[in-house]
């Protein structure tokens, strides 16, 4: 099953799948699109489907793409309180539901 993609440029997580011999299912590939667009939503699935590598790695590919400046305790002169940074992913985990899941697998 080939990936349906927007961008001809690799994600990273997409060259790390390359790199192990696995292809991302079309799913992970529509999530890291989303996600490098800014956009914002929620992904349901059942336990193994993926879910993980799809939100998960969308969320350090936009972490390791974005332009950081050093912390301010790096910085020389008088040391300021940081601002906190936003907020960028939520992970709700239902750990019932998780624990039922592992069970029946």
């Amino acid at each position: 099953m080939k990936t349906v993609r927007a961008s001809e440029t690799p994600t990273r997580a997409e060259t790390w799948f390359k790199s192990l011999g696995w292809q991302a299912l079309p799913f992970q590939g529509e999530v890291w699109d989303a996600v490098a667009r800014g956009e914002s939503g929620m992904l349901h699935a059942t336990t193994g489907a993926g879910k993980t590598y799809a939100v998960w790695l969308a969320a350090l590919n936009q972490f390791a793409s974005a332009n950081l400046s050093p912390a301010p305790s790096a910085l020389p002169g008088p040391r300021k309180k940081a601002a906190a940074a936003p907020l960028t992913v939520l992970w709700i985990t239902p750990m019932r539901a998780l624990a039922a899941d592992t069970e029946r697998s």
